[in-house]
């Protein structure tokens, strides 16, 4: 019999700036919009700190709660800023429903790599890693485009750049478009190699910081619309994109 492997998520605690709350009504709709998300077992508003306390058996993104009162026009949701979840009790989810969404995306990013490979005939290492990282960097940025405020604001969350500079956050995905275009276009390799492992290698100290202090984030790897808890697995995709950047500058296949 296959073994599942599995990961505990923990009852997260999550905290959502709420802006253009006025009086006690307002906390009331606020309230019942929250109530209705899927997973959130407890809520509460505060008008004077203008803020939502969420208490869920999942990661909550924010554009879920910008979902949910976006019949409300009034008012506007934003992340708190570093704010760290809380654990109260353990659900035992597997390994795939957590990572779901990421690993099709890479799973489709080898699919098109190694179909690219079938068409020249012939198997190509250096193409076949041009077109993985190609991949890796267009595939990522597409999520990262379609709410690109809130990424920047997730992203802050740990990457030190973005901490310190929150226009880094809102220029990231550029960043990545422009280098995956680069690799697709086999072009000034150098500089996209260089700067992968540079801008990479700056995520990962912020992931494992963020890690060993067991903080629960919300990764924004694929943006800020997927519930995907920044874990391990951040790290390993950043370490095989910078160790195949260092191929690329000091062993070109």
């Amino acid at each position: 019999m296959e073994a599942i492997t599995k990961t505990n998520i923990k009852k997260i605690t999550s905290i959502y700036k709420i802006e253009g709350m006025t009086c006690s009504s307002c906390v009331e709709k606020i309230t019942q919009r929250l109530k209705a998300i899927p997973g959130i077992s407890w809520v509460n508003v505060s008008l004077s700190e203008k803020k939502a306390d969420i208490i869920s058996d999942r990661m909550i993104t924010l554009n879920e709660v910008k979902v949910a009162i976006a019949d409300l026009p009034k008012y506007k949701a934003d992340f708190y800023d570093d704010v760290e979840t809380s654990s109260s009790m353990t659900e035992t989810k597997s390994f795939y429903q957590t990572y779901k969404p990421l690993l099709v995306v890479f799973a489709y990013i080898l699919i098109f790599s190694v179909a690219y490979q079938i068409h020249l005939g012939s198997f190509s290492a250096h193409m076949f890693m041009n077109h993985l990282m190609a991949g890796f960097f267009i595939g990522l940025s597409f999520f990262k485009f379609l709410d690109l405020k809130s990424f920047a604001t997730a992203f802050a969350n740990y990457d030190p750049l973005a901490k310190k500079w929150k226009s880094y956050g809102a220029i990231y995905p550029f960043i990545e478009l422009t280098l995956g275009f680069l690799f697709i276009a086999d072009k000034f390799l150098l500089f996209a190699n260089t700067m992968t492992i540079l801008v990479l290698t700056t995520t990962t100290v912020g992931v494992y910081q963020k890690i060993k202090s067991k903080s629960q984030f919300q990764c924004a790897c694929l943006g800020a619309g997927f519930n995907i808890p920044l874990s391990n697995i951040t790290i390993f995709e950043n370490l095989a994109m910078v160790v195949m950047g260092s191929i690329g500058i000091f062993a070109p296949l």
